[in-house]
């Protein structure tokens, strides 16, 4: 599974990267501004007073904008003031105070800025290792799916947000149960920071525990409801889900739906774009923790997934992800174009791993195509040209190329007809 998760000292790493980035623009605007005033103020006649020396406070007031350490700002500092002692050694008739005070205003700057900067560097790895503590909690929570489940594939790519935004609540999991098949959950918790995290693996438990003993998807989701309105008190939040149960022997399929994104199912792919479908119930019930309040008899749906086929479970941090223009990222659209680019369906009972599933579907050239969840995840950064402001996870369920009911029923078939 793909993450951007870290801990403190990978988070210390970022924000030293990040503070470079910013600083880019300011060692070339801050050397041509002291060239140009010293040359002024060292080209002057006698009679003519430095006015540009106080300029050279500017450069330590803005080094300590997004630094990672005190130096830059001392350094900083301390070239200006190296400047000003040379502009002060040149006499001239007026205004001989001004070199004076510009080496004060410099010194009084440079203190400031670099007692600002070590504040701010404080502050900034005391969130950094907050966000880490949370995302460590978020990543003992939602482990991935095996690759394989029976006749079944999963795989799995999570984006985490941008590292000023808090950790979400998005949780998976798939259980193979032995009265109702391959049970899948994907859901959002509607909050974010611990306290998520907190539902989401309270979610996820009930979730392991009662995908065994749960009748229908209905009574799955009801007694999840249930379990969670129990903790109201300590949960304010709700959360959307997609419950799936799918058949091992044939593939039959049944969704239901409480207030999240449809899935989409996805046949063909490999030569040409796939033809997606998204797989909507009549009417989604509520969210978990508000299903009481609303009907949840139409919530359900029934399909087959054939030979082949996939189907994708997401969660909104996908579809809501916005370009510079705002425009959401349109996963249908793209998952049929992208489909053409990627291997063929994983068959999940030839393949362990995303790196064995590319290597066995190779190009004619002999390279290695992508697998669908890979080109997902970089068009999608690609169309929102930043980190994320959510969390985004896709969760790509992949069928075998033929089912165990249809080879057994296929074996009887071809032993009477050798007879």
């Amino acid at each position: 599974m793909r993450t951007h998760l870290s801990g403190v000292t990978g988070a210390t790493r970022v924000i030293a990267q990040r503070a470079a980035w910013r600083s880019r623009w300011l060692e070339p605007s801050a050397l041509a501004l002291i060239t140009i005033v010293l040359y002024d103020c060292l080209d002057r006649r006698y009679d003519q007073a430095p006015m540009l020396a106080p300029l050279l406070a500017v450069p330590p007031a803005l080094a300590g904008i997004g630094a990672s350490t005190v130096r830059r700002p001392v350094v900083y500092g301390a070239v200006s003031l190296l400047a000003t002692i040379a502009i002060a050694l040149k006499p001239t008739e007026y205004a001989p105070w001004l070199p004076g005070a510009t080496m004060f205003t410099v010194g009084v700057i440079t203190v400031i800025a670099t007692a600002g900067t070590a504040v701010s560097i404080r502050q900034e790895r005391r969130i950094a290792a907050m966000k880490s503590v949370a995302e460590a909690a978020q990543r003992a929570v939602l482990r991935p799916p095996p690759p394989r489940i029976g006749p079944l594939g999963f795989d799995v790519v999570y984006l985490a947000a941008a590292a000023e935004a808090k950790v979400g609540g998005d949780l998976y999991e798939a259980v193979a149960t032995v009265d109702h098949g391959i049970r899948v959950i994907m859901g959002d918790v509607r909050g974010k920071g611990l306290g998520a995290v907190e539902l989401a693996a309270d979610v996820l438990g009930m979730f392991r525990e009662l995908a065994h003993d749960a009748g229908s998807l209905a009574e799955l989701a009801t007694r999840l409801d249930t379990g969670l309105s129990r903790d109201l008190g300590r949960h304010e939040e709700f959360v959307t889900a997609l419950l799936a149960e799918i058949d091992p022997e044939s593939g039959h399929t049944t969704i239901f739906n409480c207030g999240h994104p449809a899935p989409l199912l996805i046949q063909g792919g490999g030569a040409d774009a796939a033809l997606v479908t998204l797989k909507e119930v009549p009417v989604p019930a509520p969210p978990l923790g508000l299903l009481a309040l609303g009907d949840r008899s139409a919530a359900q749906a029934c399909f087959t997934l054939e030979p082949g086929d996939q189907l994708l479970l997401y969660t909104d941090g996908v579809t809501e992800a916005r370009d510079a223009r705002r425009a959401f990222y349109p996963l249908p659209d793209r998952v049929a174009a992208l489909s053409a680019k990627t291997t063929l369906p994983v068959q999940a009972a030839s393949a362990a791993s995303r790196a064995a599933r590319m290597l066995a579907s190779a190009a004619p050239d002999g390279t290695a195509r992508p697998c669908l969840l890979d080109l997902i995840r970089a068009d999608l950064l690609k169309h929102v040209g930043s980190p994320l402001d959510d969390d985004a996870a896709l969760l790509l369920v992949n069928a075998p190329e033929s089912w165990p009911a249809a080879r057994a029923s296929a074996i009887p078939a071809r032993s009477g007809a050798a007879s």
